[in-house]
Order: C-alpha cells, then structure tokens, then sequence
C-alpha cells in the first residue's frame, strides 16, 4: 500500500470513530429525551441515527475495498 493510500486508510479510519462517537451521543440523548417523557422528540433522532448507520456501513465497505489484499 502507497504512502497515499495508507493516508487516506487513516483518514477514513478517522471519520468512521468520528460517526461511530456521534452516534453515540445522539442515541444517548435521544433515550435522555425519551425518558423525560418526550416520545415524540425522542423518535425525531430516528432519522438521523438511520442515515449515521448508512454512512458507517457506506465507509466500512470503502475501507474493506481499500485494505483488501489483491
């Protein structure tokens, strides 16, 4: 793997922890608002945590292609 390529492996590593620490923190506050007796704000982070989880998957597979061996 190129110098170039292993950069871009850890960039990408990178925004995958970044997505996986957002997700996180809104699936946290959504069970804070759910809790507080908020279901229907509560179910409004459903959107968002579906399109998080799309992004992951989304990067997960380019990372795979990425670190593949040929």
């Amino acid at each position: 793997m190129s110098d170039t390529d292993q950069e871009w492996v850890e960039r990408l590593e990178a925004i995958q922890a970044q997505l996986g620490d957002l997700y996180t923190n809104i699936e946290e506050l959504r069970g804070i608002v759910r809790e507080a007796g908020r279901k229907t704000d509560a179910q409004a982070f459903n959107e968002p945590l579906e399109r998080l989880a799309r992004y992951g998957r989304l990067f997960s597979d380019i990372h795979t292609s990425w670190t593949a061996v040929e």
